[in-house]
């Protein structure tokens, strides 16, 4: 306890953002870990329930400008904990749509949910790196592995409560309050929001086509590393498993080697960051991200194509907490502004990427079309190389 007491302000708001990171993480973890037994529920096929879930994203892609608009009116407190009682509400709305057997009720709480998501995500986002500047030393990385840890705690929670029985809306409806809970009491340590923000007290520009412009390049950076996210959740077993000839029980182990590089790339990636300098941590993240991709893609075995998936897990682990700074940092525009247009663009890319992805592999083939993605970090590679230093 008396430890407790004699840390600074400055390092109880570095441990809440954590916590607001892991917290995150887990409060829409829980139900994803439900969805087969949610559809089951729903008496949907694959292709309804595949366009129903689409509405997370529809819902966060509707947000906006407002998560920015938001956080500059109440503040990230507030934000943060008034977005997860908002998103725990959305998944008991959820929960009582499939109870009820009812689809839209079920694409109602998503959607909202997914709205409160996007919202949450600028705040945490935007007070990381409030802490990281005050901090003098790269801090994001890690707490984006926080969030990673919070994804497989409410995972695991979701398949326990799915094993003993528990129905969906209780479960939903404890796990959304004690994340509402733990939210609420972990941005108690939030820094006091500072007047101004991301850049400067100057920073009263809308975020029109000269700001679009400016964030482009970093926005690239992200959905880089977000489309390696992509392709190991829903591309990583199917390419093993047709390509590959590994057996479709063991094909998950694609995801799982992208997924634990990645986390510990997170957990590096301060360090590295703050060794190197942002720009060569990016063109080296960039880089193990487009090798690592077409590894993958062409790789002779399934042993060199886990290495290439290794390899880009490693490398997008910190494309997007660098893409966040560096729109964080851009003159001239409202704060929050930067932050909120880079997780927007990263939502509505998600929209379409899968699909995309699908598409080239029907049409020619899925090698060829992770080829085509890894083609996202080349371009992001030679606009840095054009950038000015």
């Amino acid at each position: 306890m008396r430890r407790m007491q004699a840390r600074t302000p400055l390092q109880r708001a570095r441990t809440a953002t954590l916590i607001a990171f892991a917290t995150n993480g887990a409060m829409p973890a829980t139900l994803l870990a439900r969805y087969a037994e949610v559809k089951d529920l729903l008496g949907l096929d694959t292709a309804a329930f595949g366009l129903l879930v689409v509405g997370s994203v529809l819902g966060a892609v509707g947000s906006l400008h407002l998560p920015g608009a938001i956080l500059r009116r109440i503040g990230s407190r507030w934000t943060a904990s008034a977005g997860t009682a908002w998103a725990a509400a959305a998944l008991v709305l959820a929960a009582t749509g499939v109870a009820w057997g009812n689809p839209w009720v079920f694409l109602a709480g998503i959607v909202l949910g997914g709205f409160a998501d996007a919202v949450v995500d600028v705040a945490q986002n935007a007070h990381g790196l409030r802490v990281q500047e005050a901090y003098g030393r790269s801090l994001l990385s890690s707490m984006h592995a926080g969030w990673s840890i919070g994804a497989a705690i409410g995972g695991l929670a979701g398949t326990a409560a799915a094993s003993a029985g528990v129905p969906l809306p209780v479960h939903l409806g404890a796990w959304g309050l004690l994340c509402t809970v733990v939210m609420a009491w972990s941005c108690r340590a939030f820094l006091p929001d500072a007047r101004g923000g991301a850049g400067g007290e100057q920073g009263h520009g809308r975020l029109g086509w000269r700001a679009a412009w400016l964030l482009a390049p970093l926005a690239l950076v992200a959905l880089a590393g977000f489309a390696v996210e992509d392709i190991g959740n829903n591309w990583s077993a199917v390419l093993l498993a047709t390509e590959r000839g590994v057996p479709v029980a063991n094909a998950g182990i694609g995801l799982s080697v992208l997924l634990g590089a990645q986390f510990a790339g997170r957990l590096l990636g301060d360090r590295f960051i703050d060794r190197v300098g942002n720009r060569p941590a990016l063109v080296t993240s960039l880089g193990l991200v487009a090798v690592g991709l077409l590894i993958s893609a062409w790789a002779p075995g399934p042993v060199p194509t886990l290495a290439g998936l290794a390899l880009a897990g490693l490398g997008c682990a910190i494309t997007v907490p660098l893409a966040f700074a560096g729109a964080d940092a851009v003159r001239g525009l409202r704060p929050h502004d930067g932050v909120t247009w880079i997780g927007w663009v990263m939502r509505a890319a998600s929209i379409g990427l899968s699909p995309a992805i699908g598409a080239v592999a029907m049409v020619a083939s899925l090698p060829l079309a992770l080829s085509l993605v890894s083609l996202l970090a080349i371009l992001a590679l030679a606009v840095q190389a054009r950038a000015p230093r």
